[in-house]
């Protein structure tokens, strides 16, 4: 006769679950959608770049920029391109060298230039780079320049 008293306690565990969906929790994707557009408004400019290095691939080139951070912790370097990839007036594609600076509850020290070393990559597929004169990187310090 104890059954009543153990269904009561069954359905007062479902009840008390969080609610779930079959298909996915809106709000939790919303959520996360939110916690991506706040890290990519925190991005900024390295403080410097130094090498820019173009390289050869079967499909199109690479591009490999390696820069110094303003600070440690700065992290997922970027190379995001200028006028949506497109050569400007000079035939130069630019990108800017960009980067996530750490949460600043972390207190992160500036640290050494060279413990804040980054590298970023991008591929130009064939044909994006046909009658360009180069590539520029800016970082918010200065610019390098590599010539096709």
């Amino acid at each position: 006769m104890r059954r009543p008293a153990l269904t009561a306690a069954l359905l007062l565990a479902v009840l008390a679950l969080p609610a779930c969906s079959l298909f996915g929790d809106d709000e939790e994707e919303l959520a996360e959608t939110a916690v991506v557009e706040e890290v990519q408004a925190r991005r900024e400019q390295v403080q410097r770049v130094g090498k820019v290095e173009i390289g050869q691939l079967s499909d199109g080139l690479v591009v490999s920029a390696f820069g110094v951070a303003p600070g440690a912790g700065y992290a997922n370097p970027t190379l995001e391109p200028r006028r949506q990839g497109r050569p400007g007036a000079d035939g130069f594609i630019e990108f800017d060298f960009i980067a996530q600076p750490p949460d600043p509850s972390l207190q992160m020290p500036v640290g050494e230039p060279r413990a804040r070393i980054l590298r970023a990559d991008r591929l130009l597929p064939s044909g994006a780079f046909v009658g360009s004169a180069g590539v520029r990187v800016f970082a918010s310090g200065n610019f390098s320049t590599v010539n096709f």
